[in-house]
């Protein structure tokens, strides 16, 4: 049993994220503490609000939370995404956080499948 909570945070809320969210959130050594996703309307966005997560439409954003953040889960699809999350997260000082790639999310969601 794990006894340390991973705190995580999102970026991307659509076809792959919004999946992966509820099956963390089901994790009880889970704290998602943040989702970033461009659409306000993703189901990703929509989960976060419904569920009292904290909600940006700008990835960076989740930098002024970079002490909170253990890892950052990154299913945008988009590849510009993860070179400016790297730069948000030096920027504030923080070389700890680990940016998951979207491939290594999409291995697990598989797995836990």
């Amino acid at each position: 049993m794990v006894e340390d909570v991973v705190s995580v945070a999102v970026v991307g809320g659509g076809r792959t994220g919004a999946p992966l969210l509820e099956s963390l959130m089901a994790l009880p050594y889970v704290r998602v503490v943040g989702i970033a996703d461009r659409d306000p309307g993703s189901p990703g966005a929509l989960f976060a609000r419904e569920h009292g997560i904290f909600y940006t439409e700008n990835a960076d954003v989740l930098s002024a939370k970079a002490d909170e953040i253990d890892l950052i889960i990154e299913v945008s699809g988009d590849p510009a995404v993860k070179p400016a999350l790297k730069a948000a997260f030096r920027a504030q000082g923080n070389t700890d956080t680990i940016i998951v790639h979207d491939l290594v999310a999409r291995l697990l969601l598989t797995l836990a499948a």
